[in-house]
């Protein structure tokens, strides 16, 4: 039987791979799951049942922390992967399981979609580079990526999942939010990301410091880490309510009025589901969201002025969804099996 090693380390790649998987074991293709405790991770494989084996966790803020914890958690892989007999190993920009699989001699495939991520062990390490159409060539050679190793499928790597999305709206019910308030759903940035700028968490707070005194606003945050948690919680002590149990991200966005991200994938999310999206990510800007800016579908919120204009408002919230893009899974796991045999 063949096998594929899928390695998780952050929260958005629980739904990414969740349909992958489902995909390939109907097909009669074994999955092993790896996931690194950082941010709802593991959370989020608990609460969709996902077996999965915890290896890991997040190096800190520290880039010399990071770096040992690189080769610890690559160690960490090899000690577990070894003798498994796998055929393919596939993550979303895990770096560990790169330099892993690598030393195991095991072929890896690498999705991405951020051109401007440090990109020096997926050129060195991976065999494949699974990359969004929308990315062109030309802003791929602009940051060094090695185009001869790119592979390419037609869409979001979030559509993977959103074709099989199915609205429900009593979220709000069951987390005791007043269907008469706008629900503002905040996302802070990944302070301990590598590509974190500190504009943005002064973003979030003067963004909090326009909203919190608007008796008709709900704000809820969805916490990544126990440092932007600190953050806040330093500044507006306990006016702020922080999601405390793991719930489908995808309905919580659904669920609310106005969706505010630090990261790229669920501000993606949030866009193509339609809903009011501002990015407060202050980085360099990934060509997807510019993509989706251009189409009106998301707001860049990347100066204090923009927080102080920003305006929310309750939208009509309803059970009618129709994805934009049913055959990216497809192409994806044609891939995959491209690759494998």
């Amino acid at each position: 039987m063949n096998t594929i090693w899928i390695d998780l380390d952050n929260s958005p790649h629980v739904p990414l791979f969740k349909p992958v998987i489902e995909e390939l074991n109907k097909m009669g293709i074994k999955t092993i799951v790896t996931a690194r405790d950082y941010a709802q991770t593991i959370r989020l494989l608990e609460l969709w049942n996902i077996k999965h084996i915890i290896i890991g966790q997040h190096g800190g803020k520290s880039k010399v922390r990071k770096i040992i914890n690189l080769f610890h958690r690559a160690w960490q892989l090899i000690r577990f992967a070894h003798g498994k007999n796998i055929n393919l190993a596939l993550s979303h920009g895990s770096r560990t399981q790169l330099l892993a699989s690598r030393i195991l001699g095991i072929r890896s495939i690498v999705m991405l979609d951020y051109e401007f991520t440090e990109r020096f062990l997926f050129n060195l390490l991976s065999t494949k580079l699974l990359i969004p159409t929308h990315i062109p060539d030309w802003r791929l050679r602009q940051n060094n990526f090695f185009l001869h190793k790119v592979i390419r499928y037609n869409g979001f790597k979030e559509q993977l999942y959103l074709k099989s999305f199915v609205p429900d709206c009593t979220l709000r019910n069951q987390l005791a939010i007043d269907e008469d308030k706008v629900l503002v759903t905040l996302r802070p940035s990944a302070m301990l990301g590598n590509y974190h700028n500190i504009l943005s968490e002064k973003i979030i707070l003067k963004i909090l410091d326009t909203l919190i005194d608007k008796t008709e606003v709900y704000i809820l945050v969805v916490s990544r880490t126990k440092e932007d948690k600190k953050l806040i919680e330093d500044r507006f002590s306990k006016k702020i309510r922080f999601l405390e149990r793991a719930v489908d991200g995808l309905q919580l966005i659904w669920n609310s009025d106005v969706f505010i991200s630090g990261g790229g994938t669920m501000s993606r999310e949030a866009a193509l589901l339609g809903v009011p999206t501002y990015s407060i990510f202050t980085g360099k800007k990934p060509y997807l969201d510019e993509y989706l800016a251009q189409q009106g579908k998301l707001v860049f919120i990347d100066t204090l002025e923009k927080a102080c204009g920003l305006v929310v408002q309750k939208r009509h919230i309803t059970l009618d969804y129709k994805s934009s893009n049913e055959k990216v899974l497809q192409q994806v796991v044609e891939m995959l099996l491209q690759e494998l045999y």
